[in-house]
């Protein structure tokens, strides 16, 4: 018979003769204890803090200064308080080489959600820069007794031992185009050679109908024989020389629209807390 753990004894006076009961702590099927839980139970009561570290990337990349490629960057960080009951939040923001901002509190009410964009990081930052990443440290203070399961009556979702009150997600967008992806008004030249007197241009293009497409703008004044010769000057590697013999005969110039090709990206991140 394996030894248990006298909790107390007590005795009963019952006439002349006295009754002595002793009461055990009663091992659980998972080989716990009452004691046990109430040990686990004071070591939540030690957390203090339970903190969510979200990553950051928010503006233009237009050259190589750094590991990410050219293009647009935007994070949105999205903070849902699961609980039946108020939490208190800290959340501050740090940018690469930079120092920690001064916190921000708020009040999340039952269920309520919360959102910090890039343009609420340029505001706490104080920063300008076309480009700024780093790290938001949200803080959930942690009062005495939360994660012992009830507060003001209302149970916490979730095993304690998860300590994850809120949920913490990050969206991460970006863009490699120079502009958002919009309309434009394109230009569809046909022509035809005439005469190369550079000799670069491949004979069986000579005296054929071609055509090509360039963009074009409102109110823009262009000469389409201009930009058909630059054209050809870039792909034939003609000079200034060369291109002055070059003799071309635009047929027709029709006007269309054309919309950009998107190169975007979307990625998402849920954030795991840790307890300090």
């Amino acid at each position: 018979m394996s030894r248990q753990k006298v909790v107390a004894i007590v005795s009963i006076a019952a006439g002349a003769v006295i009754l002595a009961a002793a009461f055990a702590a009663l091992p659980r099927s998972d080989g716990t204890t009452d004691s046990d839980s109430s040990a686990a139970l004071e070591n939540d009561t030690q957390i203090s803090n339970i903190i969510y570290n979200v990553k950051f990337e928010c503006g233009t990349i237009s050259g190589s200064e750094g590991p990410l490629r050219p293009g647009h960057y935007d994070t949105d960080i999205g903070i849902l308080n699961k609980q039946g009951f108020p939490v208190k939040i800290q959340w501050s923001a740090t940018a690469n080489h930079g120092r920690n901002t001064n916190s921000i509190l708020e009040t999340l009410q039952p269920h309520a959600v919360n959102g910090i964009v890039c343009k609420d990081l340029r505001q706490v930052l104080s920063n300008s820069q076309n480009f700024i990443e780093g790290f938001i440290i949200i803080n959930v203070p942690v009062e005495p007794g939360l994660l012992g399961s009830l507060s003001a009556g209302t149970t916490v979702f979730g095993r304690a031992e998860d300590i994850n009150l809120l949920e913490v997600q990050a969206f991460y967008t970006a863009n490699a185009l120079d502009e958002l992806p919009h309309e434009v008004l394109v230009d569809k030249i046909t022509f035809a050679i005439v005469s190369d007197a550079s000799n670069k241009i491949p004979q069986s293009m000579m005296m054929k109908i071609l055509d090509v497409t360039v963009s074009s703008g409102i109110d823009e004044i262009s000469d389409p024989e201009s930009k058909v010769k630059m054209i050809l000057a870039t792909k034939y590697s003609l000079s200034e020389q060369e291109l002055a013999g070059l003799e071309i005969e635009i047929q027709t110039v029709g006007v269309g629209v054309d919309t950009m090709l998107d190169d975007h990206a979307i990625s998402h991140s849920t954030i795991t807390p840790q307890a300090s």
